[in-house]
């Protein structure tokens, strides 16, 4: 059996895969972040950006999550954590989008006064959203955008 894919939405691409559906649940996203020390980025994110410390596994610890929001507005944030030198692979320095609903400049007052390395003001931008970006103490950039008013 073939599938035809949609002639419908954006440059011609339709809906989902007829043989995917909604057979499957999708619960969120939760991407793994290599960190040169664990337990050092798990204090971060909980100390400096208030994220709550979820799990940490690992004697001594190589692996984390951490957690922010309790999905009384969506979903909560994931974030993994893992010891870069487990897995013997190059970091990756990715970025991630966090959205967290509004008061972006009072959020990134709150990190400036953290000391929070900030690589981008906040900024409003055409796509209806107003965000800035951080890096965190391993190089990640986490860019923070809500909706505009």
């Amino acid at each position: 059996m073939t599938a035809k894919a949609g002639a419908s939405g954006v440059g011609g691409v339709g809906g989902a895969a007829p043989d995917l559906g909604t057979l499957h649940e999708f619960h969120g996203v939760q991407p793994v972040l290599p960190v040169s020390d664990v337990t050092r980025a798990a204090r971060w994110f909980r100390d400096v950006l208030g994220f709550e410390l979820d799990f940490i596994a690992g004697e001594p610890p190589s692996y984390a999550r951490v957690k922010k929001g309790d999905g009384s507005h969506g979903d909560p944030v994931y974030l993994r954590l893992w010891q870069c030198s487990t897995r013997g692979a190059p970091p990756w320095r990715g970025e991630i989008v966090i959205h967290v609903g509004k008061d972006i400049d009072g959020l990134h007052a709150a990190y400036v006064k953290r000391g929070v390395t900030v690589i981008e003001p906040p900024v409003s931008q055409p796509w209806g959203l107003r965000e800035f970006a951080i890096r965190e103490p391993d190089g990640h950039v986490l860019r923070f955008c809500g909706y505009l008013p």
